[in-house]
């Protein structure tokens, strides 16, 4: 008789949809059939219903049932611990009864270990083995150190967050880098779509500067616009498109962002596409690809999505991208936060075509090392060693 699946609870808690769930799901559309997956997000809006088409999904929202908010404007003391016995432990219970619901045998926590404090503290009620992707940054607190003390491994993006995790006590033999993954079927050089340039209104003669990301402040939107008219000074006929929408219970960044690309100052050359589902086929008609993050990303899938299209990326030179770009070689990389820097790297890429594509060439050479396949695996090898 063939082994029952392993029923895998996959626990995404973080913001909003954003980079970590898309990962998540380019990683399920993978998963071998001996694990099953069971999806349980925090938010249960638009899009993360469409998880269901990977396995059972339930939507958890947290529990609230006293403002922490409240209870620091009010200087009530152990505002944490009451916050812990009001929200964190009632979601935990919920967790706890739909692991025991679904029959699961081992928790995947997806994105930071704070955001996912509740489904852990399930998982260790139930004593079900842990693990977590670290897709993002993990400060210094006594619940993330908890959440990293009783993981069975944790699976870092990037050097950068790996070196975060050591720091707040996870052994090294329990951490293992694992990058990000593309769809390279998806994400490969191709010749520019006519259809997509029209429709967009870019003639063929027409630079084009793209950063994808969702508009948030630390994705550093404005400092592209802030480079913008030294961009368009010499390139008048230059495009920056901005593609993403609002991301997060905040969307005051992004109305912000709105207003300052309608200013007559941009002579209405930055255009905001907003979220896209064909992310790949406007990196394709891009000259450049912008990462312009202000502080360091766990890893930054779009500046390998640009690389994959054999494009030359320009990247922030912190955080994930100092583990896959070689600057000079397959990309460049320069200080973030500084829009004179930024313009001066665009400009001079946009002055030597023959350096863009070298550097592009390269760029979807080293890409290939970076496959949703080979990563998936990666995460399957250790879901079999602490299952």
């Amino acid at each position: 008789m063939a082994a029952r699946p392993c029923n895998v609870a996959f626990c995404e808690n973080g913001a909003g949809y954003g980079g970590a769930v898309m990962s998540l799901e380019a990683m399920l559309e993978k998963l071998p059939p001996e694990f099953r997956p069971h999806i349980y997000t925090g938010i249960g809006s638009a899009p993360y219903p469409q998880l269901a088409r990977f396995g059972t999904w339930r939507w958890l929202p947290p529990i609230s049932l006293l403002s922490q908010q409240w209870l620091r404007r009010q200087k009530v003391p152990f505002a944490s611990s009451i916050d812990n016995a009001c929200n964190v432990l009632p979601t935990a219970l919920r967790y706890y009864l739909a692991f025991k619901r679904d029959r699961i045998d081992l928790v995947y926590l997806n994105n930071d270990a704070s955001c996912n404090l509740a489904a852990a503290i399930a998982a260790r009620i139930a004593g079900l083995p842990t693990v977590l992707h670290a897709r993002g940054f993990n400060t210094d607190t006594r619940g993330n150190r908890w959440v990293l003390g009783m993981l069975q491994h944790g699976m870092p993006v990037s050097s950068a967050v790996r070196r975060e995790l050591l720091a707040l006590g996870l052994p090294a033999e329990k951490c293992t880098v694992i990058a990000e993954g593309l769809d390279l079927h998806a994400f490969h050089p191709r010749a520019p779509d006519p259809q997509l340039r029209a429709e967009l209104g870019i003639g063929d003669d027409e630079p084009v500067i793209t950063l994808v990301g969702g508009l948030v402040d630390w994705k550093g939107q404005d400092v592209l616009l802030d480079a913008a008219p030294l961009i368009l000074a010499r390139y008048p006929r230059a495009h920056l498109l901005l593609v993403g929408g609002a991301y997060g219970r905040d969307a005051s960044f992004a109305a912000t962002i709105a207003a300052r690309a309608a200013e007559p100052a941009l002579h209405g050359r930055v255009r905001l596409l907003g979220a896209r589902d064909d992310v790949a086929g406007i990196l394709a008609l891009s000259d450049i690809v912008l990462h312009t993050s202000t502080t360091p990303e766990p890893f930054g899938r779009t500046f390998l999505e640009g690389m994959a299209l054999g494009k030359s990326v320009i990247a922030s030179n912190e955080g994930g991208p100092l583990d896959v770009i070689a600057d000079g070689v397959d990309g460049v990389l320069i200080a973030p936060r500084n829009p004179s820097l930024l313009a001066d790297a665009v400009l001079n890429l946009l002055d030597h075509p023959d350096v863009r594509a070298t550097l592009g060439a390269n760029a979807a050479i080293k890409a290939r090392a970076y496959s949703i396949e080979r990563h998936t695996a990666a995460v399957c090898a250790v879901l079999r060693a602490v299952r």
